[in-house]
């Protein structure tokens, strides 16, 4: 069932002339898929019926719990505003790509009603330091000083290698976040520099992989964004190094030498970064250069450095929002800047990323 809906779907946007990736109509047909098993009975159904029942599809979403449990009773606390809002909003964007209008009208209401409310919060904590953001996030400064400490991690890091000391798995996490975390306060954007693959200015390239294009001169090393999340409002994003590529120059040499080959390497189109330094997913054993960085491992990577770093689990969307908030939010040329690193609207920058941040 759920194959031909997906089928259809994007057949649908095709006709249209719009573009959707797959990973968007996965995610949706999850949560409707949910929704489903949630409902007992009533979603016993091969087809999409089941979300004519309007009152029954809202009361599953509005009971739903997330899975942080509360530290006193130990029972899952309810799932938060925004988690129900994208599962109306899968409802929303399935039914609309379905050309199914008999009930999308009252969806998209409560949809709309969750980002009124939404967007009220926001503009308080516009103003204020909210309870949310206190948890969540951590003062500009003080990303700063875990930036600094890792770059003083990597200069010891590029001594031992100098002398041929043993680059160790610690060695290798650290310069890893230290590249990656340089790149993120830089370029605030989201997960899609987990699939950067290694090009030169010659090197053929397709078009929905992202590449970062190396040469020897910093000033022509950049990044190549045809694969991200709003690609469908964006044309392909190109993102400068500013200075790093001496950093990506030596992340070569630390990868040859885990490699443990001392031959000439031919890195086009290699991933860049990898999740099996921290041993984050996959089967016991599995090498390091078989498990490439993903959007959701890069997720769980930076979630788990900055757990052990600070005692908070640091999302790349957070640390967007430690950036952005950090920018003049009066500079328009710094906000037109922000807006390609991250391939959003300069109104969304300003109404849900621009937030107060704790001192």
């Amino acid at each position: 069932m759920y194959e031909e809906i997906k089928a259809t779907i994007l057949k649908n946007y095709e006709k249209r002339g719009k573009i959707i990736s797959e990973k968007s109509v996965d995610k949706y047909l999850l949560d409707i898929k949910k929704v489903q098993s949630l409902l007992g009975d009533l979603g016993n159904v091969d087809d999409l019926s089941f979300l004519y029942n309007i009152n029954a599809v809202r009361s599953v979403i509005e009971d739903m719990r997330g899975r942080k449990r509360d530290p006193e009773t130990g029972e899952k606390v309810p799932a938060s505003d925004n988690t129900k809002r994208n599962y109306f909003q899968s409802i929303v964007s399935v039914l609309d790509a379905m050309n199914d209008y008999e009930a999308i009208a009252y969806y998209q209401k409560i949809v709309n009603n969750y980002n009124k409310d939404y967007k009220k919060k926001v503009n308080e904590g516009g103003s204020v330091l909210t309870k949310e953001n206190e948890e969540k996030l951590i003062p500009y400064d003080s990303l700063i000083q875990v930036l600094q400490d890792l770059r003083m991690e990597a200069r010891k890091i590029h001594d031992k290698y100098k002398k041929g000391g043993e680059i160790t798995e610690d060695d290798m996490n650290n310069y890893q976040m230290y590249l990656l975390l340089t790149l993120y306060t830089k370029h605030p954007a989201r997960n899609e520099f987990a699939t950067l693959l290694w090009a030169t200015p010659t090197s053929k390239k397709e078009n929905d992989k992202n590449y970062l294009i190396y040469t020897q001169l910093n000033k022509d090393t950049k990044m190549i964004i045809n694969e991200y999340k709003t690609k469908g409002l964006y044309d392909t994003r190109e993102l400068d190094t500013e200075g790093s590529a001496s950093l990506f120059r030596f992340w070569k040499l630390l990868l040859k030498k885990r490699l443990n080959t001392t031959e000439s390497v031919n890195w086009v189109d290699f991933p860049i970064f990898y999740s099996r330094f921290f041993d984050i997913e996959g089967e016991a054993g599995q090498k390091w250069s078989e498990s490439p960085m993903t959007s959701n491992m890069l997720s769980k990577y930076f979630a788990r450095f900055f757990q052990k770093k600070i005692g908070k689990s640091l999302s790349t969307t957070a640390i967007a929002k430690i950036v952005i908030s950090h920018r003049n939010k009066k500079d328009s040329d710094s906000m037109k800047k922000t807006s390609k690193d991250r391939g959003t609207s300069v109104g969304t920058l300003s109404e849900v990323y621009s937030q107060v941040l704790p001192q």
